[in-house]
């Protein structure tokens, strides 16, 4: 009798198109989970309401980020960045600089930055117009998407590092693409930290206020 022929085997290394479908899926899949935890976490914060909304907010809260878990365990995740300190330039009319197309995104941080009443905060929609900007009013940071309308946030983060006016201001990166190499890329070239969304509020409020001290 004979026997049936072995399955053939699988190969595990994926292919440079396959590599690519997967990182921009997760970049995709991040970025609305960005929205849901973060908003999830202020209501979570803020004092009042019911013991059955707070239970629900906490359902919300553990779905999305088991949903954010599968995600890293599929697709892969982001290494941790280190986080380093830089003295922002003396004379600041502006705190945070944002700058991020996306007007969820921007509503989000403007409502967790809500915990730091003292700071200011100006948003920027596209690339040109943030290194403008940072140029005017030399924010103490600035906050950097990446996929912008006009400019990938690598050439803003090289303007910004070529011009001794805005040279010595710490930009922090705040994106959905979590690819290691991207992340390496651009802590080499001169982000102070990479933060991937969906982030959690405290770590991120610990970043800020490293970064304004």
């Amino acid at each position: 009798m004979n026997e049936p022929a072995p399955f053939p085997e699988v190969s595990e290394e994926l292919s440079p198109d396959e590599q690519a479908f997967r990182a921009s899926l997760n970049q995709k899949l991040r970025a609305p989970l960005n929205a849901i935890i973060g908003f999830a976490e202020l209501l979570a914060m803020r004092p009042g309401g019911s013991a059955t909304k707070d239970a629900d907010v906490q359902h919300i809260l553990k779905a999305a980020r088991d949903l954010l878990g599968i995600i890293n365990e599929e697709l892969g995740e982001g290494g941790p960045s280190g986080e380093r300190v830089t003295t922002p330039p003396a004379a600041c009319v502006c705190d945070v600089l944002y700058i991020e197309d996306d007007p969820v995104n921007f509503t989000l941080v403007e409502r967790i930055l809500e915990f730091r009443p003292a700071l200011t905060l100006m948003h920027a929609r596209s690339g040109g117009s943030g290194v403008e900007l940072a140029v005017a009013h030399g924010p103490k940071l600035i906050l950097l998407d990446l996929n912008l309308p006009d400019m990938h946030g690598s050439e803003v983060l090289r303007q910004l590092q070529n011009d001794p006016a805005t040279a010595k201001i710490p930009v922090v990166v705040l994106s959905a693409d979590a690819t290691p190499s991207q992340i390496e890329r651009l802590l080499t070239a001169g982000a102070r930290n990479y933060l991937t969304k969906p982030f959690d509020i405290d770590p991120f409020l610990a970043v800020v206020d490293e970064m304004v001290a």
